[in-house]
């Protein structure tokens, strides 16, 4: 369950598992204008295509389309693969797109970091998104999705 936002308007600290459709209810509604909708559309999309080519087990979602903000400007998300994954795997045009920064910003408009679960580059991954941009030592939470 995503809890409950705090007075600045972001998850609490830590990392929350929520459903797609959960996150879809919570954050991907008509508030005001119809730039959360069209998000989440996209989320969805780049969403079907990670299920299918089974590159990822997690997404971590972060930027202001999880906070109270009405008029989010983005999506950031971490894809988690496994610990033992082998990049020189993702050459496949399906897998390569999802995995690229360059493509993902390009077709989706989102900010992507690839980690390896449970290695140092999710530790760092998660340290640098739950970071409050312009006040120093505040924290805020991720949302996490297991696909």
């Amino acid at each position: 369950m995503i809890p409950p936002l705090d007075q600045n308007g972001h998850l609490p600290p830590g990392i929350h598992e929520a459903s797609a459709g959960e996150i879809g209810k919570r954050f991907g509604a008509f508030q005001g204008s119809d730039l959360r909708p069209q998000l989440w559309r996209r989320f969805g999309e780049f969403l079907r295509e990670a299920r299918a080519a089974g590159l990822f087990e997690a997404i971590l979602l972060d930027g202001s389309f999880v906070t109270a903000k009405p008029d989010p400007g983005d999506i950031d998300l971490v894809g988690v693969v496994p610990a033992d994954h082998d990049f020189s795997a993702d050459l496949a045009p399906h897998r390569y797109n999802l995995i690229a920064a360059r493509r993902v910003r390009r077709r989706f408009g989102f900010d992507r970091v690839v980690a390896k679960s449970g290695a140092e580059s999710f530790a760092q991954a998660t340290e640098f998104f739950a970071q409050v941009r312009g006040q120093p030592g505040r924290r805020k939470g991720l949302i996490l999705i297991k696909l």
